[in-house]
């Protein structure tokens, strides 16, 4: 019975990242809030989703460059930060 509880647990366990949106699989890393504004800076500095996608479409850090051409990922990110 152990050995089952177990083995549920730890399919539990790997189920969880696998569910994790663009922000985390894309963008946490660089906007940590130190090497770029954190999704707590972003959400307090654009209004809402629609600027904070024009934003990342006008930036000239080469850092963007792979992402700001990604209409849906930007999109996907703006939900999980704004929530709409």
């Amino acid at each position: 019975m152990r050995k089952v509880l177990g083995a549920l647990a730890v399919v539990a366990l790997m189920v969880a990242p696998a569910s994790a949106g663009v922000w985390e699989t894309q963008c946490m890393g660089c906007h940590n809030g130190s090497l770029a504004p954190s999704k707590a800076q972003l959400k307090a500095k654009f209004k809402n989703a629609k600027a904070f996608i024009a934003a990342a479409k006008k930036s000239t850090n080469p850092m963007m460059a792979a992402v700001k051409n990604n209409d849906a990922a930007l999109k996907a990110a703006a939900k999980e930060i704004f929530g709409k």
